[in-house]
């Protein structure tokens, strides 16, 4: 009988030369062996005797380079940017800490290393053997133009597209660059997408689309700190119903009145309305089921949000908005490790994405892991730029950690930052509920609600508020709110997870 030969171990050769080729090439390997373990590249999973270990992402991230390159020293700095790519923060806590989860699923010491070998100062290795348990080589595929469609016959399309919008080719074009930019959720990113909205309502004053833009970008700002709620509101208000009176039937011109109700006005069945009217014009509108899905998850109807947020899912997977709004919406169902994992998902296709680090990190503070959500919630800070809500995130961290200097001075930089924008009262609140100090953060949350500040919307359900939720000064302002409180004596159960 013929004898089958036994998979080799990776060797120090064979991981140089793997070294060599794109990143892409080495995830033909799928499946790995060492020890007691299986380590599936593909599923991002590690089992042991067929068990699943639980492993964090950034954990396995770094078992995963290891890995791909075993026998030979991995530094810090490469571990560095790989982990936390572009990102300027100080990363030797957040690495170690990874590191020592790694060791712990694994049952692994630095003293009495098997797998993983410290090189002090410089990085790490691996030292056991590494079997291939199943590779799979395929073919790289790229997009391949076909050469019978020019230039003028692509034009001539997106020309169709325009008009089935009524908006001139050019209006279109500025319109389709505006969402670009307002997909990236910065304020930075914001004042760009209005620009290019304005254009294309110079270039086509009836250009309904550019008017229901420039409506989500301003309730946008609102969610951001970057206007105060009546002047957001005023302007959200303008423009969405200048989208409705231009085409009635434009279900972008229906989403975003239906974000006005939400954010502003607090009118939950006048908006809930509004996202039906537009799903009924546009059934696979994934913006419809993406904002239908907020509303949903606002109004604590967890498991429905969860089902409109994966329908949108489906129909734009490539959407960076759109995944993270998943992401968020597991996060205030009190799933947050599917949260983590639906996070990292973003950060794959946009590693510089601060509204998937941010929830990342409000993730991480759930389930404790308080290194990992300061790391991340300052790379959203870094990429971002001046963020309030990352910023009062951060502090609230330290708060919880018992770290209150840190948390005092966090804080403080968030009154800075309020010396030179609008920064709502709710973000301070936040952070003073964590500190201990409730009647400070009640305080607060009533302005806030006088002002009508945006991030308002998020009362009812964010963990965050857990310890106020007994309240009778909080239960006032949920019922200001609109939203029913008779639930609200207790946290929120968790009835959502799938």
């Amino acid at each position: 009988m013929e004898q089958k030969e036994s998979p080799k171990p990776a060797t120090r050769e064979s991981a140089q030369n793997g070294q060599s080729t794109a990143r892409g090439a080495s995830r033909a390997v799928r499946k790995l062996r060492f020890g007691a373990f299986e380590v599936d590249l593909e599923e991002r999973e590690i089992r042991k005797r067929g068990i699943r270990v639980r492993l964090q992402q950034k954990p396995f991230l770094v078992l995963e380079m290891l890995l791909e390159r075993s026998g030979t020293l991995v530094t810090r700095e490469e571990l560095e940017k790989h982990l936390w790519p572009d990102s300027h923060v100080d990363f030797d806590r957040g690495l170690n800490t990874a590191v020592n989860a790694l060791r712990q699923a694994l049952g692994d010491s630095s003293r009495e290393c098997r797998f993983i070998e410290t090189r002090s100062g410089l990085g790490y290795r691996f030292i056991a053997p590494v079997e291939v348990i199943s590779s799979s080589v395929a073919s790289p595929k790229f997009f391949q133009p076909d050469p019978a469609i020019d230039s003028e016959v692509i034009r001539a399309r997106a020309a169709e597209r325009a008009e089935r919008y009524g908006a001139n080719f050019d209006a279109y074009q500025d319109y389709l660059k505006g969402t670009y930019f307002l997909s990236k959720l910065t304020e930075e990113d914001l004042r760009k997408a209005i620009a290019y909205f304005e254009s294309a309502i110079a270039s086509d004053p009836n250009c309904a689309l550019a008017y229901a833009g420039l409506a989500d970008t301003s309730c946008q700002l609102a969610m951001l700190s970057v206007l105060p709620a009546e002047d957001a509101r005023t302007r959200a208000k303008e423009f969405a119903l200048s989208a409705l009176s231009r085409d009635s039937e434009l279900a972008e011109a229906h989403i975003a009145l239906a974000r006005v109700k939400m954010v502003f006005d607090w009118d939950w069945k006048g908006a809930e309305a509004e996202c039906l009217r537009a799903l009924d014009l546009e059934p696979g509108h994934a913006e419809g089921h993406r904002c239908y899905a907020g509303i949903l998850s606002a109004l604590g109807k967890a498991e429905e949000a969860l089902k409109e947020s994966r329908r949108a899912r489906v129909l734009d997977p490539l959407s960076l908005p759109v995944s993270t709004a998943l992401a968020w919406q597991l996060y205030l169902a009190r799933d947050f490790e599917a949260a983590v994992e639906h996070c990292w998902k973003v950060l794959t296709l946009e590693p510089r994405y601060p509204a998937a680090q941010y929830t990342l990190g409000l993730a991480y503070e759930q389930l404790g892991l308080y290194d990992e959500a300061i790391t991340e919630l300052r790379n959203a800070i870094a990429c971002a730029g001046d963020c309030a809500a990352a910023t009062a995130a951060v502090a609230r961290v330290y708060a919880t950690a018992g770290m209150q200097a840190e948390a005092m001075r966090t804080l403080r930089e968030l009154d800075e930052l309020s010396t030179r924008r609008y920064v709502s009262c709710y973000w301070q609140s936040i952070v003073r509920a964590a500190l201990g100090e409730q009647q400070s953060a009640l305080d607060g949350l009533e302005k806030a609600c006088e002002r009508r500040d945006a991030p308002l919307c998020w009362l009812k359900v964010d963990p965050r508020w857990d310890s106020l939720r007994s309240e009778s000064r909080f239960l006032a302002v949920l019922r200001k709110l609109s939203f029913e409180t008779q639930s609200h004596a207790a946290p929120l159960a968790a009835t959502a997870m799938t």
